[in-house]
């Protein structure tokens, strides 16, 4: 009895160790990873936003200095698209502002909504910080660290609504290979 128990442990231990090894290969935060998503609503907001707004975006590291990106966004209770961008920052947490996606300096006016969509590229000129978090205005390299840390969101402001922004979402890291 004690030997059936023993492989049983055993067999246990050794399921635990594999699913661990598969677990902390998909998670965020991949050192690596050239693909990125994320999925935007107004729970992520900080505060949290009740909207029937919903969002998604991807991106891709097309080489060292460019990353092309898509942004959509649908059902925005709000449909003056102030401006979106990435932002440096843990989930729930707010942080400044690293890279807009439209409005703003560097990039095309947001599309009005409640429905659209944003295609667009950010390079080494489109990075604009936030120096407070060890940001350097220009530094590709801090933005896509932060994207692969997992430490990054993609936000959508509303006016007059969600001027703080309407919905949100952090940013994962994937590679090549894995499934968007």
């Amino acid at each position: 009895m004690r030997k059936v128990v023993l492989l049983g442990l055993a067999v246990c231990v050794g399921v635990l160790a594999i699913s661990a090894v598969a677990f902390a290969g998909r998670g965020h935060g991949k050192g690596d990873a050239t693909k990125f998503s994320a999925r935007l609503n107004g729970w992520e907001e900080d505060p949290s936003q009740v909207t029937t707004g919903r969002g998604s975006f991807k991106a891709t590291v097309v080489n060292p200095t460019r990353i092309d990106f898509k942004l959509t966004y649908r059902n925005l209770e709000d449909t003056n698209v102030v401006q979106a961008h990435i932002h440096i920052g843990s989930r729930h947490e707010s942080g400044g502002i690293s890279a807009w996606l439209c409005g703003g300096t560097t990039q095309p006016a947001c599309p009005a909504g409640p429905t659209a969509t944003v295609n667009g590229t950010i390079e080494a000129a489109d990075i604009t910080g936030p120096a407070g978090q060890g940001v350097e205005a220009g530094n590709f390299n801090d933005l896509l660290r932060a994207m692969r840390k997992g430490e990054s969101y993609a936000n959508v402001h509303t006016s007059p609504r969600a001027q703080g922004g309407e919905i949100r979402g952090q940013i994962r890291g994937h590679h090549d290979d894995d499934d968007d």
